[in-house]
């Protein structure tokens, strides 16, 4: 089993844009945005089996489009969606099932250059199988893309807006 990072998958995605077609997520209100820096996360997991042609409706057009690109002949279907607030040190898990969970730790909302950083991490029964530390210009996806033994593909979207 491999786990490949695939950075700036999709590039010009807007957060606005996913948020408001895929997922329908609230944005934090303006009191909380100005307590302290932070970011609001979103991690997503959608899983891809082969031999099949199937999309989730939960999947946006746009989205639904580049999985079938990346990933021609396999089925979508979106496992679960999560968003949330986060400031430095705070971080937030994901549960996928079957023993998968991934977490996301906000390193820094905002560096010098412009860019968030963010700690990712992947775990099966509780080890860590895969570690990257992300960084990103806001509103951009990164996508990491786990291998199962069925040939089946847990993708891992994670991003801050």
């Amino acid at each position: 089993m491999t786990t490949t990072c695939l950075r700036n998958w999709w590039v010009s995605l807007a957060w606005a844009g996913l948020l408001s077609t895929c997922f329908a997520q609230v944005a934090p209100s303006s009191a909380t945005a100005q307590e302290s820096p932070g970011r609001q996360v979103v991690m997503f997991g959608v899983v891809a089996s082969p031999g099949g042609n199937s999309m989730d409706s939960k999947i946006p057009t746009v989205v639904a489009a580049r999985l079938r690109k990346t990933l021609p002949g396999h089925s979508f279907k979106l496992v679960k969606v999560k968003s949330t607030r986060l400031v430095a040190g705070q971080s937030m898990v994901l549960d996928l099932g079957s023993g998968f969970t991934t977490k996301a730790e906000m390193v820094t909302p905002l560096d010098g250059v412009g860019k968030v950083q963010m700690r990712f991490d992947l775990s099966i029964d509780g080890f860590s199988q895969f570690q990257s530390v992300v960084t990103t210009p806001p509103d951009q996806f990164n996508f990491f893309d786990k291998t199962m033994p069925d040939n089946s593909h847990l993708l891992i979207g994670v991003g801050a807006r």
